[in-house]
């Protein structure tokens, strides 16, 4: 990337800020699932994406093709991890419930913090560990509603499994980040992804269309896939690139947790739900474990700011 990077801070309010636009995509893909397609939501929210890049990437073309074209194996794998298995989370919502997904998805931290571990041999320290357990902790707090019956009756189906595929993938998409080319923005970069996954959607959108059904050509449909292509393909993954660059994918895994505790609040205020005693406990689980993942003793500070 050119520039320098942001500090940690700022790297971590941009991760924040960035499962706020994803939890408004979960709130409006909740909203809409059952009316549109899966897969026909998701190529035209990633397309848009692509078109609300168009104009801030088209000037610098001339010096970021020659980029694209030699690191074109990476930007796919990227674009075809990235947008194949946010779309194969949606599908997968069609089958499954929205409960099983929500713990599926509190498990990226703890499959990229495996993936790192056997990959790249990077070592979690115990507090970092704690801290992903408490996060995972108040993700079940709250999806189970503070009660354990419920969570006891939770019935798993295959259709979670292909949900576990994808935040597997997901969690690949993390650690495969730091093989970025240098020598592009942020920017330039989000929109060589999108290319390249929408090039890869495309086929599985097509069949959608013709042996499923398309996508309607409604105010509605529209609406909701420029919202998504917005908060959540341009806003939510620049600040989830960014994030991952500079913290690492260990402790930036764990802001995913984060999603739910945004996704409830944004339905107290725009769907009128109600919080509850078990989302604040839950809220507070999560926001320890992202203290604790994000702690750095001295000595690592010190060895930091001396290399």
């Amino acid at each position: 990337m050119t520039g320098s990077r942001p500090g940690r801070s700022l790297a971590c309010l941009l991760l924040a800020c960035a499962m706020l636009f994803l939890a408004m995509n979960h709130v409006i893909g909740r909203g809409m699932h059952e009316d549109l397609p899966p897969l026909g939501l998701s190529f035209w929210r990633w397309l848009g994406a692509g078109a609300l890049l168009w104009p801030l990437v088209w000037r610098r073309l001339p010096r970021s093709q020659p980029v694209y074209r030699r690191h074109w194996r990476v930007f796919l794998l990227l674009g075809a991890l990235m947008i194949g298995c946010t779309s194969l989370f949606v599908v997968m919502l069609q089958f499954t419930t929205a409960i099983n997904l929500s713990l599926i998805n509190s498990l990226q931290p703890t499959m990229t913090v495996l993936l790192s571990w056997l990959l790249l041999r990077q070592r979690l320290r115990p507090l970092q560990a704690a801290g992903i357990l408490l996060g995972v902790a108040g993700v079940i707090v709250m999806v189970a509603e503070g009660d354990m019956a419920q969570l006891l009756a939770l019935r798993f189906n295959p259709a979670d499994l292909g949900a576990l595929a994808g935040v597997l993938g997901l969690a690949g998409y993390a650690l495969c980040l730091r093989w970025l080319p240098p020598g592009l923005s942020a920017v330039d970069i989000l929109f060589g992804i999108v290319v390249a996954g929408c090039a890869v959607l495309a086929p599985f959108y097509l069949a959608e269309t013709l042996l499923y059904r398309p996508m309607p050509a409604s105010p509605e449909a529209a609406a909701a896939a420029l919202a998504m292509a917005f908060f959540g393909s341009v806003l939510g993954n620049l600040g989830w690139n960014t994030g991952n660059q500079v913290l690492g994918p260990n402790q930036a895994s764990i802001f995913i947790n984060l999603i739910p505790v945004f996704g409830a609040l944004l339905a107290v205020l725009f769907l009128g739900e109600s919080l509850y005693p078990y989302h604040l406990a839950g809220f507070a689980m999560i926001g320890a474990g992202v203290c604790c993942v994000l702690y750095q003793p001295q000595r690592s500070i010190n060895s930091s700011a001396q290399g």
